[in-house]
């Protein structure tokens, strides 16, 4: 690493043209800076449209100007100068560096240095953006550099040495890079190599490692690799190096540490990784000021293949031991990325959301989180009493039928070894058939088949915030019209066919859901008859497999207070995701008016449509805003989410908002009052959608008439 009396000495003609040659700069690390670094970027999810376009890194430990010179240099930056309409004060760092005062980072009157003119050679600005000249350059001061890294999106990131950052965690350094919107740690292996159906353990790593990109994703259909346990990190800070720090500086650095999220994602347990497009978590960690973390985990037979003979017994959950190792790797590490490993938010959609509901039912990760976020879930999906979430092995044993009679491992004198050692190819194949995809009853990391909400067993004393979408099971019957033969027109057809793809439970094979084609609680729509069917059989599979299991388990969490707090949402406002979508889960287009969709009329509103707007990640995946609420709605939805992070509470406080200047959720908070916890009296949920408000639980009266009332998982 150069000298900083070195750089010092570069001329002022030199630095103002340093930036064109800044790759000759070795690659800057925390520790040779001697600072925290923070992106001040106004993220208001508009991406390459947004108006807030003025950006800058802020150097936080105070310096003398010259050293502040060379700290941007070494970082391929400049000083900060608000020499352009771009770079206007009031274009994004007005609001960004009110929000460091509101964090009490720095007093109200705090100046820092910005670029020297042709007429002073030391210049300082205040936190209102009233600039001080001629300032005496042997003062220390915080500085602002530029912060030139451009725009990613799903298919561009720059990732060249000029926008590198190197970081100690542990006994390993870790190079990463930074984007527009934060710094970015992709593709870091937590957990060394599992051999096949055995259980992960944390990788304490160490040497320099890079991680410029994503890791390998798990074994797929598709893609992926059996060597896949990587996770991806977004965070806009970076503290100081904290072994370089004494026992009060230390104390003062974790006071400040940013809280993390750890997301799952969905999938059914085979398919999709941390490193989709729709999972980046930059713009999400960016606009909350959180530590958003994306995991990839075994799948398929690979991570979830559970069976019991009197040959062999596998309890399956080796995806589960990967999430754990990812959990426990983030809890030793995150520090040294801005974040704080005792405010962790463990959330997840669909099969990330059940993933979820296991860390809060296994006493394995006791204190290893403070909070959930479940999206989504599917319940009610296993067992002869319907009131299962998690197999047996017996069970799981069940659900793999021919495995061993494919593979030859039957008559194997090993079974074990035999399955280890199959193709993985073949298993793969099997595994499409016979779609064994389900975390156990291992006796180990979980020991009962259900969340205990009632108190009769473990469950982690954290807040809870839970969901679904208004129409979740609307995909699944749209993409299985093609195996649907029966008349379409026949709402008793419909849901006869409906039945047999429930595959577990009371809500399975052999339930009678005829009964519900003239139900007085299921009333036809308007519309053709292919259209009432089609609506009903949605609705009634939404219920069964998605909305009555969370409503009941959210309504009897709070009534036996087990979890401290429940909030509790159903999504009326959704953006499909463009890999997993359906006609009939896309806004309705207008040529003239609308040609994207218009969200305003009516739409199913399907599984998975959540997640692109939470991430905050339309622009960047390249959809385009279909009128002019869908980003301030995800700009809202972000700020409901990281709030949940920050203070367990999904209200941001007026205080907040106006620090950070989110105008609009502030607007729609004042407007339709602040989003309430579930109480068993009276159990309210929030409709989310622009303009949404509080209201009862939907589909009581469907729940119900189902027979799966708010009491339902009262076991």
């Amino acid at each position: 690493m150069r000298s900083y009396s070195t750089l010092i000495a570069i001329t002022w003609a030199t630095y103002a043209s340093f930036h064109h040659t800044a790759s000759a700069i070795p690659t800057p690390s925390i520790s040779s800076l001697d600072t925290a670094l923070v992106i001040l970027r106004d993220n208001d999810l508009w991406a390459q449209y947004s108006k807030r376009t003025a950006a800058a890194i802020l150097v936080e430990s105070p310096k003398k100007f010259s050293d502040a010179q060379a700290a941007c240099l070494s970082l391929s930056e400049k000083l900060w100068a608000p020499d352009s309409q771009t770079q206007m004060f009031s274009a994004g760092l007005n609001n960004t560096l009110s929000y460091q005062i509101y964090l009490q980072k720095f007093p109200k009157d705090q100046l820092f240095w910005i670029a020297p003119d042709s007429q002073h050679s030391c210049r300082a600005i205040s936190a209102k953006g009233v600039e001080v000249r001629a300032y005496n350059c042997q003062k220390k001061l915080p500085a602002l550099c530029t912060h030139s890294a451009p725009i990613a999106n799903k298919t561009f990131t720059d990732t060249s040495a000029p926008y590198r950052i190197t970081v100690k965690s542990r006994k390993q350094h870790i190079t990463g890079f930074r984007d527009s919107a934060g710094f970015r740690f992709d593709g870091i292996r937590f957990a060394p190599t599992p051999e096949r159906f055995e259980y992960s353990t944390v990788l304490d790593g160490e040497g320099s490692v890079d991680a410029l990109s994503f890791g390998a994703g798990c074994l797929q259909a598709a893609y992926g690799s059996e060597d896949c346990l990587f996770l991806n990190i977004a965070t806009p800070y970076l503290p100081e190096d904290l072994d370089k720090c004494d026992d009060t500086r230390r104390r003062q650095i974790k006071a400040q540490l940013k809280p993390v999220m750890f997301y799952i994602y969905g999938g059914g347990f085979v398919e999709n990784s941390g490193n989709l497009g729709n999972y980046d978590g930059v713009n999400l960690a960016s606009r909350g000021d959180v530590v958003v973390v994306k995991i990839n985990y075994r799948l398929g037979f690979f991570g979830w293949l559970a069976l019991k003979t009197d040959k062999v017994t596998m309890k399956g959950n080796y995806g589960f031991s990967d999430m754990m190792s990812a959990l426990k790797w983030v809890r030793a590490n995150i520090a040294a990325f801005g974040g704080d490993p005792n405010r962790i938010t463990v959330f997840g959609d669909s099969a990330g959301a059940i993933s979820t509901e296991a860390f809060l039912a296994s006493e394995k990760a006791k204190g290893l989180f403070s909070a959930a976020i479940i999206q989504s879930l599917p319940t009610l999906l296993a067992g002869p009493g319907g009131k299962q979430q998690f197999q047996t092995l017996e069970q799981a044993t069940h659900t793999v039928g021919s495995l061993l009679k494919d593979t030859g491992c039957g008559s194997a004198v090993d079974t074990f070894a035999c399955l280890k050692n199959a193709n993985a190819t073949q298993l793969l194949s099997i595994q499409d058939n016979l779609g064994a995809r389900s975390i156990v009853v291992d006796g180990d990391f979980i020991t009962k088949t259900h969340l205990p909400v009632t108190g009769n067993g473990y469950v982690a004393h954290v807040p809870l915030l839970m969901g679904a979408n208004r129409d979740e099971a609307a995909i699944s019957v749209s993409q299985s019209f093609a195996s649907f033969t029966g008349n379409s027109s026949s709402i008793g057809d419909w849901l006869e066919w409906a039945a047999a793809q429930l595959i577990f439970g009371d809500a399975g094979p052999n339930r009678n859901l005829t009964q519900f084609a003239n139900h007085p609680a299921f009333p036809h729509p308007s519309g053709s008859p292919e259209v009432v069917a089609f609506n009903i059989t949605q609705r009634i599979l939404s219920d069964i497999s998605f909305r009555c299991g969370t409503w009941s388990t959210a309504y009897l969490a709070a009534k036996y207070r087990t979890l401290p707090e429940v909030y509790v949402y159903e999504m009326n406002r959704t953006y499909q995701p463009y890999r997993w979508t359906a006609p009939e889960c896309e806004a309705p287009k207008n040529n003239l008016l609308r040609p994207i969709g218009d969200p305003n009329q009516e739409y199913y509103k399907c599984h998975s449509g959540e997640v692109d707007l939470i991430f905050g990640s339309l622009l960047w995946i390249g959809e385009e805003p279909r009128d002019e609420f869908d980003i301030p709605y995800s700009q809202m939805l972000g700020d409901h989410w990281t709030s949940f992070a920050w203070s367990h509470n999904p209200n941001p406080s007026t205080s907040y908002l106006k620090a950070r200047g989110y105008w609009s959720t502030l607007e729609q908070l004042n407007k339709w009052g602040p989003w309430e916890n579930l109480k068993a009296q009276n159990p309210t949920m929030r409709v989310l959608q622009w303009d949404g408000y509080q209201a009862p639980l939907s589909e009581k009266e469907q729940c119900a008439a189902l027979g799966i009332p708010l009491d339902y998982l009262n076991i």
